[in-house]
């Protein structure tokens, strides 16, 4: 299970955290907090927790996949324009457009998804991953 790791093609990587994702797709479901939540490691959840977060993974995954689908279209169109060597201001407008919209709903779904998996940790948990964070800075 994967919320929010930078594989490194989505920019720099600015160490692990909430808002991580991994790999092109975002989410990488599996068990537990693992690899593809790598602000979480050293955190026991709860069967409780582990059954909400998965329900909050899962929520994300189609909406994450919807936008990676319209990302995907922007870059495609962009692309073949330059290629076919029929540049269209109007027409790279548009699509640009299309890709910042794509890029600024991803980021907030991001957010908010990382916001609900704070929600389900403890205080104390909470506590652990800001003393692990700051130790890191």
């Amino acid at each position: 299970m994967a919320v929010p790791g930078s594989d490194g093609e989505r920019g720099p990587d600015t160490g692990p955290g909430p808002g991580d994702r991994r790999g092109p797709g975002g989410l990488h479901h599996g068990r537990g907090p693992g690899p593809g939540l790598p602000f979480l490691r050293g955190i026991a959840l709860s069967d409780a927790q582990q059954d909400r977060l998965f329900a909050i993974l899962h929520a994300e995954a189609p909406q994450l996949r919807e936008q990676d689908k319209i990302e995907r279209k922007a870059h495609e169109a962009l692309r073949s324009m330059f290629e076919a060597g029929d540049f269209s201001e109007a027409k790279a407008a548009a699509h640009t457009r299309a890709l910042g919209q794509a890029i600024a709903a991803r980021e907030l779904l991001r957010v908010r998804t990382a916001g609900q998996v704070m929600a389900l940790l403890t205080p104390e948990q909470r506590a652990r991953l800001k003393q692990e964070r700051e130790a890191r800075q």
